[in-house]
């Protein structure tokens, strides 16, 4: 029977999630050690990565936070795993009993809690008060944890420095983007798409008159709620927006080699203000100019890289004309994407990431895998 280094465990993230598994996970296998993976199942694919994975099913909200995560972890727990590494703040309670049986754990905090809930619309006032501070909550338990890895500056400075590591969410690097020729007259979204994220400015873009004729806006990725999508019909009906649905990591970053322009027009609460989404460095990995939220934290990370036009996102008419300069001066659009290019190669890819987590288990397993 294996007996497994780590084990990676999330009742709410798929097996196939790009920081948990391939990122991650992955990456912990390349530098020896024996990793498990427990996630949530799901039908899309991709590559073999030497993790052991065992899904569990899919569950609503409700019973995922009550069944699921005691399910995860269970199944993390008997795996006989040195250390666990949790994923969402549903398994923190987790955190202190695992500790007391002598497990090592790291908490994984992706997102920062106390401001995400403010995003949460459809909670009343003193609903968002009370997720508020069960969001703190989560985070002391978290800290109880034997490392914190934080995907952003802002979260870390939310745990102890001592036991703190920043990985952020850059994405690997791949050659084939390097010998992309020929790109389609494409804006692209590639990710989850909801009303914070700019579903409704993105539609009404495609439809105002500045938007470039000739040109479209390339969708994949979940669109939440699905009634969202009634507002791209029109566009879908002139041929200004192309839907793929829910694609595999590996097939949505194909699908950004394929485009011109990537657009990230999250719109500005206070969780968005402070993220690094994962998307926008895709967008440069895949060589791909950029239109993005005016965010001063974007404007700090991308300074002395000429690759992008920054636009209000709740201005679809901004949107549409950043669109529409790019693509009336094809010299400016050839020269921001080569610029995007060399900026993931310089900086924004997840070699150094990986780093970070490799060293960190090293301290906590040993200089020496398997």
């Amino acid at each position: 029977m294996t007996r497994f280094d780590i084990a990676h465990v999330s009742s709410a993230h798929p097996w196939t999630d790009n920081r948990v598994h391939l990122r991650e996970a992955a990456g912990l296998v390349a530098a020896g050690w024996r990793v498990l993976l427990v996630a949530v199942e799901s039908d899309l694919e991709v590559p073999d990565t030497g993790v052991v994975v065992h899904t569990i099913r899919r569950r609503r909200r409700s019973t995922r936070v009550l069944l699921g995560s005691v399910e995860a972890v269970w199944t993390g727990y008997r795996s006989g795993a040195a250390v666990l590494h949790f994923h969402d703040p549903e398994l923190v309670w987790a955190v202190p009993l695992l500790r007391a049986l002598g497990r090592r754990v790291v908490f994984d905090a992706h997102e920062d809690l106390p401001n995400q809930v403010l995003n949460k619309s459809y909670l009343s006032r003193s609903g968002r008060l009370v997720a508020k501070v069960a969001a703190h909550a989560v985070v002391r338990c978290a800290r109880s944890a034997d490392r914190i890895v934080a995907a952003t500056e802002t979260i870390a400075n939310r745990f102890p420095t001592r036991k703190t590591v920043l990985v952020r969410n850059f994405p690997r690097l791949r050659a084939e983007d390097d010998l992309v020729t020929v790109r389609d007259p494409a804006v692209a979204f590639v990710g989850a798409l909801d009303v914070d994220r700019g579903a409704r400015t993105l539609a009404r873009a495609v439809l105002d008159p500045a938007f470039p004729d000739g040109w479209f806006l390339r969708l994949a990725g979940p669109v939440r709620p699905a009634a969202l999508l009634e507002g791209f019909r029109e566009g879908v009906d002139s041929g200004r927006v192309e839907l793929h649905g829910h694609v595999s990591p590996g097939r949505a970053r194909d699908l950004l080699a394929r485009s011109s322009i990537g657009v990230v027009t999250l719109l500005p609460t206070p969780a968005h203000l402070d993220c690094l989404p994962t998307k926008l460095f895709e967008n440069m990995a895949a060589g791909l100019a950029l239109v993005v939220s005016d965010f001063p934290l974007w404007r700090r990370l991308l300074r002395g890289y000429d690759c992008v036009t920054f636009v209000d996102p709740s201005d679809p008419a901004a949107i549409a004309r950043a669109i529409a300069s790019y693509a009336s001066d094809p010299e400016r659009l050839s020269a921001h994407s080569a610029v995007a290019a060399r900026a993931a190669r310089e900086q924004f890819h997840w070699d150094a990431e990986e780093a970070v987590l490799v060293a960190m288990y090293r301290g906590l397993l040993g200089a020496r895998p398997r």
